[in-house]
């Protein structure tokens, strides 16, 4: 039993000094998921943007870095420390959300934000908002960006990642619901601190392009997200920053729930 938890703890891999944040952060909060996550995102206001982190070693590991993030990382993160109580569950919580609970390796990780959300979804850590939410839509999306674009992932340029990787996205297609940019503003008032949007974008072969938290402050709908040469940061007013971004025809909202 003693060897299982070592073998357990020696797979987690926690950069700088995110293994005391971690401890902190689960035995700190008292406040609901989605407010908590908001909480703990605050703190990390104008920490750096970190691209393609976890693909730095070529060994994948369950890593944790809260101390730089991209805005998936972010978000993922702050799901799996909101529903956790113990720096042990945050972990398991973090395998989950991340591989799924299968095996820790790049083709278990889920790089499209649909697929986890469908992930996510099946494991009870959020509920999918759009269906009740006016004006909502839906397209049927083929997922193959990264099979068609194997040289912008380092991981990639291993044969075994690329074979795998490649099978994976072969007939990969999601059925994506998401409420239309001119349909967001009567979505604010539905929503809550700490539910998730999703960027939906019409580049070719992907979903989403960027991810991040709704923040309420009052009537207010801010957003709370990790963006390339900006670190962590509040974009103030959710509808003008979506409207702001290339290529992004709506958003997609979910919520997390409680263990």
């Amino acid at each position: 039993m003693v060897l299982l938890a070592q073998l357990a703890a020696a797979a987690v891999l926690y950069l700088g000094g995110s293994g005391q944040l971690a401890e902190q952060a689960v035995r700190s909060h008292h406040a609901d998921v989605g407010t908590t996550m908001v909480q703990l995102t605050r703190r990390w206001l104008g920490a750096p943007y970190r691209a393609f982190s976890l693909d730095q070693s070529p060994q994948e590991r369950l890593q944790v870095d809260l101390q730089g993030f991209d805005c998936f990382l972010l978000v993922e993160q702050a799901l799996a420390l909101a529903r956790s109580h113990t720096k042990q569950s945050f972990e398991r919580e973090l395998q989950q959300l991340r591989y799924g609970g299968r095996a820790t390796n790049y083709c278990h990780r889920q790089h499209y934000f649909s697929r986890w959300a469908q992930t996510a979804m099946a494991q009870g850590a959020i509920t999918d908002l759009n269906p009740a939410l006016p004006g909502a839509t839906q397209r049927l999306r083929r997922l193959n960006f990264m099979s068609r674009h194997p040289g912008s992932y380092q991981p990639m340029q291993q044969q075994h990642n690329r074979d795998c990787i490649n099978a994976l996205e072969r007939d990969l297609q999601v059925q994506q619901r998401y409420i239309p940019l001119q349909a967001l503003p009567q979505v604010l008032p539905k929503l809550r601190n700490g539910d998730i949007f999703a960027l939906v974008t019409d580049v070719d072969g992907l979903d989403v392009t960027h991810v991040g938290l709704v923040e309420r402050k009052g009537n207010q709908v801010n957003g709370l997200h990790a963006a390339p040469g900006h670190g962590v940061i509040r974009s103030p007013d959710l509808v003008r920053y979506g409207r702001s971004v290339n290529n992004v025809i709506g958003m997609s909202f979910f919520r997390p729930q409680p263990r």
